[in-house]
């Protein structure tokens, strides 16, 4: 062979070899082959794309619930892009940060022994499809790859589809970092000069732009509308929650929506309801002023509508809306929630 062909033939090997997915049926086309562990199952009504998605369940307790695959990391690969669509239904979230529905990337040396992780995905509350993609470059130490799928010590619903990893040269991960960089500067930049509003207040798109433990449901009384259902069995705080920000200029807030309460049994405080509150910030953390409260709803009602109107408290740079069962135990029921801002 001479040496034209011979790097011709190295060339092609190496470009190859970056952009072979590292992961068995990461798709989860053939079900759950390849994968190790139990505690999942396909799904063939939501998929990303394909015929089929891996969704992991858990309502009650709190284990850890997951599958997960080791693959070989090429000699060349400098480092390995990683990409996963996720979508999750009502995950609770924890004490920890990890506790979400995740997707983690750990990289083992030849005895399969840990050598660093980094977390891929982290997913509480109820999301629509989502693309989770890292670049990460491969420790020395490391010969394989361990990707973990798994609901962490919480309760809900995660669904994984599309993994991807792909090892990346030296030069392509220069090249492919700045991509993320000036991709990140990109989204700074729109979040810096495009004033956030509230999204999503009648919930046709699911809880898209909401935070938080919850999920859309077909009006009892309209099946062609959507609401957003919040519900508890224990006398705990589960919300959702939407930030958005308020003009330097803007004095005056009216804050709307309707609630239907489904047998809501008050806590111990008058408070302890299924409440519509906002709350102000200079910037998201500190408070302005005490919350404030829209409506109120407890036992078993219609649709309710409550209106508020507020003074702009001084410095104050953002406001939160809140949806929530506090403290009390029953389900409730919100929707087209409006907000206006008058300067």
């Amino acid at each position: 062979m001479n040496k034209l062909l011979f790097f011709f033939v190295l060339s092609i090997s190496i470009s190859s070899l970056a952009q072979k997915n590292l992961i068995k049926n990461g798709g989860f086309e053939t079900k759950l082959d390849n994968w190790r562990g139990n505690s999942a199952s396909i799904n063939p009504y939501e998929k990303k794309s394909g015929e089929n998605s891996c969704i992991i369940t858990q309502y009650v307790g709190k284990e850890w619930k997951g599958i997960d695959q080791i693959a070989n990391i090429p000699e060349n690969s400098y480092a390995l892009e990683i990409s996963i669509w996720t979508k999750s239904d009502a995950i609770k979230g924890g004490k920890e940060k990890y506790n979400a529905g995740v997707a983690i990337a750990e990289f083992v040396n030849n005895i399969d022994a840990k050598v660093s992780s980094t977390n891929i995905a982290e997913v509480t509350g109820t999301t629509t499809w989502t693309l989770n993609k890292q670049l990460i470059i491969v420790p020395k130490e490391a010969s394989k790859l361990r990707i973990m799928l798994a609901l962490a010590q919480t309760n809900g619903v995660i669904i994984f589809d599309d993994l991807n990893v792909v090892g990346v040269t030296k030069e392509d991960y220069l090249k492919k970092k700045e991509e993320y960089l000036l991709e990140k500067k990109q989204e700074q930049v729109e979040q810096t000069t495009m004033p956030k509003v509230l999204l999503n207040g009648d919930f046709q798109n699911d809880l898209s732009n909401w935070n938080g433990t919850g999920k859309v449901i077909s009006d009892p009384e309209n099946s062609e509308n959507f609401c957003a259902s919040i519900s508890s069995i224990t006398n705990e705080w589960v919300a959702i929650d939407q930030s958005a920000d308020i003009p330097e200029d803007a004095k005056i807030i009216e804050i709307k929506g309707w609630l239907k309460a489904e047998n809501i049994i008050q806590g111990t405080e008058p408070w302890n309801s299924g409440s519509f509150i906002v709350q102000f910030t200079e910037d998201g953390t500190t408070k302005t002023a005490d919350d404030q409260t829209i409506g109120t709803v407890t036992g078993t009602t219609e649709w309710k509508f409550f209106r508020k109107i507020f003074a702009i408290p001084n410095e104050t740079r953002s406001y939160r809306v809140m949806l929530a069962m506090s403290n009390c135990t029953g389900i409730l029921l919100a929707d087209n929630i409006q907000i206006k801002i008058i300067k």
